[in-house]
């Protein structure tokens, strides 16, 4: 592919803009065949994301959000999140996986994203609607499984996560799951989203917590 991915000296690397532009090769990738929407991912919207990524940091420390309110959003540290912004270079969050013992240690895998989506969604709806039942059936398991993946306790991860899919599993069976209801919507479809994950990795994940743990050199912020 000749196009290449604007870098923000180009003047195109405004969040919003590089944004449309990944929506724009995604829906384009849709209609390629398997191997040219692999080219497409590789060369165009992965680093796009990057980017995009890049910048919407940008912004919001220039609207005076520090790297401490940033980084854990991202799944990063301060340092990684700031030493990657200061090069000048796209900002990943997602290192690559190779095995059970690589452990992704600079990123997320598929599971630890869904698992920080579906606290960020049971949040903000213990926030806006305490008494709605995904609230008050998920609220505490999801908050013990934030808790094990903070701590990369991946057997405690594994267990708390059975535990919240087996409350959603409940919580339907007791007929008070509102899927298509405002606003426990989002937190439903992130159960979906962690129980797809878990079904994908959660032999990998195990296999990963049987291993002896390694230590790592800590980053200053």
């Amino acid at each position: 592919m000749s196009e290449q991915v604007p870098t923000p000296t180009q003047e195109a690397g405004q969040a919003g803009y590089l944004l449309g532009r990944i929506v724009e090769e995604a829906q384009r990738a849709q209609g390629l065949p398997p191997r040219e929407q692999a080219e497409a991912l590789a060369q165009l919207i992965q680093p796009y994301t990057g980017w995009a990524l890049r910048e919407a940091v940008v912004e919001c420390r220039g609207q005076g959000m520090t790297w401490a309110t940033l980084a854990p959003d991202l799944g990063l540290t301060q340092a990684q999140l700031s030493r990657q912004v200061r090069a000048n270079g796209p900002v990943v969050a997602l290192a690559p996986f190779y095995g059970p013992g690589s452990r992704n240690a600079d990123g997320q895998t598929l599971l630890q994203l869904a698992a920080t989506n579906l606290c960020r969604r049971t949040l903000l709806l213990a926030d806006q609607a305490p008494d709605a039942p995904a609230a008050r059936r998920l609220h505490f398991a999801v908050m013990a499984m934030a808790q094990a993946q903070a701590g990369g306790r991946d057997a405690l991860l594994l267990r708390t996560i059975e535990e919240v899919l087996r409350l959603a599993d409940e919580t339907e069976q007791d007929g008070e799951r509102a899927a298509d209801d405002e606003p426990e919507r989002p937190v439903w479809q992130a159960v979906a989203e962690l129980r797809t994950a878990y079904r994908r990795e959660q032999q990998h994940v195990a296999v990963a917590a049987a291993m002896p743990s390694q230590s790592t050199a800590g980053e200053g912020a």
